[in-house]
């Protein structure tokens, strides 16, 4: 490091592709961002910086372009390039077993070593998602410093004269140096001019700064919006590069490995839960969102750097209690753990650290918990490991129950060498998850849906798409566009959570409150107990319950143990206080993954297929689901036919590109009017899940 600089400026990029993501999506953001970033790195050996690429991404790098790790390889062993470690699979780190994140950090250690010739004592902390317990997580990993950003190092109180050294924190007695990243920089890089970034730098060093560091997405060069033209067409990132090299002895560009160790570092300071401020703002709910923009926006002119040390925002675990399909997630990874280790089984354990990528289970500009494929990708790597370890146990069928969500009641989940479901007692036994397992090849998830919720952004949404075909780059915190026309026209938000084998009720005829996205009413039954018995080839779940006033349901669910098959009984019981209510049945939500391609359709009765991304009605005694993509077919069979009715779930949800509409999924309703009360009402059906490969 150049003792002769008034400033050292650390530099790391961070690059990411999700566990799942669409091999041609990746191979556009190599071609239009990792491999130009590294080839103009490359012709500027006087900028000294780190990288940290996710396991996912090597991974993939590895199999597709070599020659990109060839040329990581050589730049560091030139002493050029440092490369940064982290979760093996990219997982928000304090949400999961220290243990096994150790365990990921010490194998993305050790493929570092290999790749870059030396030890990496740097750690990318993924979303910036820091808990107090950090430390400790990282105890006998190697890691020296973690990434965060410059809200960490003020909310720990490290201002006044601070300087942009390292900041030390510990837990328990472990501790590590932590460097914030810039904030005006982030903003900044590459959105504003090469001069109007030299200039920030040049005012830090006058103000006898001696280190800053800026370390956010490799993706701002080429990905994000825009940013390709402006970073690689029109020379940007070239040009900002060359600055740095000509900064005239005022400024060095310094690796943060090296960095850190050279400064005096400061502390011990205490770094309260706390991300980049943006995803504490994500991860409020709607209301509290908007409370705190319209807050923020009252504030006097310049106020709003300090805003973010007094108004505190959301807490990332929130997420989990925004969205339960999210918590359903990383409980059952957290439930599947010990099964996994105790398997001594390499290829489940590999299946169990790929479905901790954290991208599905948050939603902000980024997180993919909106985009189907990836929810999909990293329900598949859990039921891969759960496979692989019970397959190392003999491969019998497991069964266990418990509150495993920790929202108060009861989960069953069943694991047979066919089938994985989940019945919640708490939604009237209800099922979470329904998947089948075909021998020989991947998971298929088919209760992969995600409930339609109002988000912040919404009331921002207008039904005119824009033309943006000459925008220019600009941050994704700026004001966005509909992608397609009419999406606010589009908005519908669920009055329940959509699961498969609730019950429904309608009121007069019902046509009306389902297909216009309404629903009905439904039980919430957080204190029932649940029959749970083995018997001979089936397990049998049996729970009665009320689901309002004057309406009690008998339900029992026979899953089979030995064939991918559903059975299912209900009971609807009516006294005088159901005269509301006209009409009953079951509602079944499935997700092909899309709605819009004719190989997943839907068949009523033997009618001819439609897409699933249709509306359809019409009496019938089965219902055909059919996947050719991941070649099955779930067949519904109705005792005494029934009414059915069947709608897409469409989702309309922002990205780094804009407000977009995404299919999560398809609700099917099988239904009858009720009887004059009081009386009963009764509906059996199966469903038999059908391997096509």
């Amino acid at each position: 490091m150049s003792t002769e600089a008034r400033l050292q400026f650390s530099i790391c990029l961070h690059d990411h592709q999700p566990v799942g993501n669409f091999d041609g999506v990746i191979e556009k953001a190599y071609g239009d961002c990792y491999a130009p970033v590294l080839e103009c790195l490359r012709r500027h050996p006087g900028v000294g910086l780190a990288m940290h690429h996710s396991g996912c991404l090597l991974d993939w790098l590895e199999a597709r372009h070599p020659e990109y790790l060839e040329t990581l390889s050589a730049m560091c062993r030139e002493g050029r390039l440092e490369l940064v470690s982290g979760g093996y699979y990219e997982p928000i780190i304090p949400v999961f077993r220290p243990s096994d994140i150790r365990s990921q950090i010490v194998a993305m250690n050790r493929r570092l070593e290999t790749l870059g010739g030396s030890k990496p004592t740097g750690l990318w902390l993924t979303e910036r998602v820091w808990e107090p317990s950090i430390p400790s997580y990282l105890a006998g990993t190697g890691i020296g410093y973690a990434v965060v950003d410059d809200l960490h190092i003020r909310l720990a109180g490290a201002g006044g004269s601070f300087r942009g050294n390292p900041v030390l924190t510990e837990d328990s007695g472990s501790s590590v140096a932590l460097l914030g990243s810039s904030m005006e920089l982030r903003y900044a890089i590459p959105f504003g001019s090469v001069d109007d970034v030299m200039a920030i730098l040049r005012r830090k060093a006058d103000e006898g700064v001696s280190l800053v560091f800026y370390g956010d997405d490799g993706e701002k060069f080429g990905v994000w919006p825009g940013t390709r033209e402006r970073c690689h067409d029109q020379g940007w990132l070239e040009a900002f590069l060359t600055a740095l090299e000509e900064a005239d002895g005022w400024l060095a560009t310094t690796p943060p490995g090296v960095a850190v160790p050279a400064l005096p570092a400061e502390g011990p300071f205490y770094v309260p839960a706390a991300s980049y401020p943006e995803m504490g703002e994500w991860a409020l709910d709607p209301g509290r969102q908007e409370a705190s923009a319209a807050l923020k926006a009252s504030l006097p002119p310049g106020a709003a750097h300090d805003a973010d040390l007094f108004l505190r925002a959301g807490f990332w675990r929130n997420f989990l209690t925004r969205y339960p399909e999210a918590n359903s997630l990383h409980k059952r990874v957290l439930h599947a753990e010990d099964a996994v280790h105790a398997s001594g089984s390499a290829e489940a354990l590999a299946h169990f650290w790929r479905s901790q990528c954290n991208c599905p289970y948050w939603h902000g500009v980024f997180g993919g918990l909106y985009l189907p494929h990836l929810r999909d990708a990293v329900w598949t790597e859990l039921l891969e490991a759960e496979r692989a370890a019970r397959d190392s146990a003999g491969g019998a069928a497991t069964i266990s129950s418990g509150d495993y969500d920790c929202d108060g009641s009861v989960e069953i989940l069943a694991g047979t060498p066919s089938m994985s479901v989940e019945a919640r007692a708490g939604d009237g036994l209800a099922l979470g998850e329904l998947s089948l397992l075909p021998a020989g090849r991947p998971a298929v998830t088919l209760g992969n849906v995600l409930t339609r919720r109002r988000e912040a952004y919404h009331s921002r949404i207008r039904d005119e798409a824009a033309d943006q075909s000459g925008d220019p780059a600009g941050t994704i915190h700026g004001e966005m566009h509909a992608l397609e026309s009419g999406l606010a026209s589009m908005l519908a938000y669920d009055p329940y959570r959509r699961l498969s084998f609730r019950e429904v009720l309608l009121p007069g005829d019902g046509r009306e409150w389902f297909s216009c996205g309404g629903g009905g009413m439904t039980a919430r039954t957080p204190s029932a107990k649940p029959g749970v018995v083995e018997s001979g080839s089936d397990l049998q779940l049996s729970m009665d319950f009320p689901v309002c006033e004057g309406v009690g349901v008998s339900k029992m669910l026979a899953v089979s143990l030995v064939s991918p098959a559903i059975r299912y009984d209900a009971a609807f019981e009516l006294s005088e206080g159901a005269a509301r209510w006209g009409r009953a049945g079951c509602e079944i939500c499935v997700n092909l993954l899309t709605g819009s391609e004719d190989d997943r359709n839907v068949s009523l009765g033997g009618r001819p297929p439609v897409r699933t991304g249709v509306r359809g009605e019409g009496p019938a005694d089965s219902v055909s689901i059919l996947d050719g993509w991941r070649r099955f077919r779930a067949v519904i069979r109705i005792e005494g036919g029934a009414d059915v009715w069947h709608m897409p779930l469409d989702s309309v949800n922002r990205s780094e590109k804009g407000y977009e509409r995404v299919h999560q999924g398809m609700a099917i309703l099988i239904s009858r009017p009720l009887p004059a009360v009081p009386g009963r009402m009764r509906l059996s059906l199966s469903l038999e899940l059908e391997d096509l490969a």
